[in-house]
C-alpha cells in the first residue's frame, strides 16, 4: 500500500503512517530486555521479540512502576549495561522530553522530571570524568617528555611533543563538536532567525559591519571613551551569524570564529569608507 501514493497519503491523513520498523528486534537496545514470562526485576520482558515502538513504550511503562529512588536504580541498572554512555543519555533526554506534555497526568510527570534530572546529573558527571581523563593524559605526556629529555635527542623530543599536540588537537575537536551539538539541541527548542542576504557577495561586509559595531566607543570628551558594549567577542558574532543568518547556518561556530578573525585583520581603520562608517556609528550612538 505504501508504494501507492494515493494510499500512502490517505494513511497519513488518518495518522496510520509510522517511521518505526514493524520488523521484530530492529532497534537499538538501550535498555536491557528478555523474552519470556514477566519478572519483577529491572529487565524489560516481552512474550516475543518486540518491534521498535513497542520496545520504547515498554521502557516507560516499566519506569512508571517505580517511585522515588527506585526510579534512579532502574535507570542506573540499564545505564551501566550500555557501552556508549553519552548515547544512552541523549536517547533518554529526547524520549523524556517528547513525553513531557501538558496533558500528562501528574504522577507520571513527576517521574519523568525525576528521570530527566538524573540524566542531566549523569551528563555532568560524565563530562567531569572525561575532563579528568584528559588532564591525566596531558600530565602523563608532559612527564614522559621531561623524564626522557636527558637520553632523547632533540628530534625525539620534538616527535613526542608533536604526538602530544596531535592528541590534544583530537580532544579539542571532539569538545568543539560536542559543544556545537549542544548548541543545536538547545536552540532547537526555540525560534531562531532566518535572515537572508540578497547577494552572498556581501557576507564578508556583513561580518566586518558587526565587528565595527562591536568596536564603537564614545569620544574621549564623552564618557571618557566609554565602549558601547561591555563584552562583544568574535565568538558572540559567530553565534549571531550561525543562529540568525541563513548563509552561515551550515558553518560550525569555530569556523565562523576564524572567519570573524580573518575579516577583522582585513579591516583597515585608515580606509576612507571604514573611517566614515566608524565615525557615523560613533555619532549615532554618542
Amino acid at each position: 500500500m505504501f508504494s501507492n501514493m494515493f494510499f500512502r497519503n490517505m494513511l497519513a491523513d488518518f495518522g496510520e503512517r509510522s517511521g518505526y520498523s514493524k520488523s521484530p528486534g530492529n532497534f537499538n537496545p538501550y535498555f536491557q530486555y528478555k523474552i519470556g514470562q514477566y519478572q519483577s526485576d529491572l529487565f524489560l520482558y516481552f512474550p516475543a521479540e518486540p518491534f521498535a515502538l513497542r520496545y520504547k513504550n515498554e521502557i516507560f511503562n516499566k519506569l512508571n512502576e517505580y517511585n522515588g529512588y527506585d526510579i534512579i536504580k532502574f535507570l542506573e541498572f540499564h545505564y551501566a549495561g550500555y557501552p556508549d554512555k553519552s548515547d544512552f543519555l541523549r536517547f533518554l533526554h529526547y524520549e523524556i522530553s517528547e513525553r513531557l506534555k501538558p496533558n500528562v497526568r501528574k504522577s507520571l510527570l513527576l517521574k519523568l522530571e525525576s528521570s530527566l534530572n538524573w540524566a542531566t546529573e549523569k551528563s555532568q558527571e560524565l563530562k567531569k570524568l572525561q575532563d579528568e581523563q584528559l588532564r591525566k593524559e596531558i600530565e602523563h605526556g608532559v612527564k614522559t617528555i621531561i623524564q626522557n629529555q636527558p637520553v632523547n635527542s632533540i628530534q625525539q623530543i620534538d616527535n613526542q611533543i608533536k604526538t602530544l599536540s596531535d592528541q590534544l588537537s583530537s580532544h579539542i575537536e571532539k569538545v568543539m563538536g560536542e559543544t556545537e551539538k549542544g548548541i543545536r539541541e538547545l536552540t532547537g527548542s526555540f525560534s531562531t532567525g532566518n535572515i537572508q542576504l540578497n547577494n552572498r557577495n556581501h557576507e564578508d561586509k556583513l561580518i566586518q559591519l558587526l565587528i565595527l559595531i562591536g568596536q564603537v566607543q564614545a569620544t574621549p570628551q564623552l564618557s571618557r571613551g566609554e565602549q558601547l558594549f561591555k563584552k562583544f567577542t568574535a565568538s558572540d558574532i559567530a553565534t549571531i551569524l550561525h543562529l540568525h543568518f541563513d548563509a552561515f547556518r551550515d558553518n560550525k561556530i569555530n569556523t565562523l570564529q576564524k572567519k570573524v578573525g580573518e575579516q577583522s585583520e582585513r579591516i583597515k581603520a585608515s580606509h576612507p569608507k571604514v573611517k566614515k562608517l566608524s565615525d557615523a556609528l560613533q555619532e549615532f550612538f554618542y
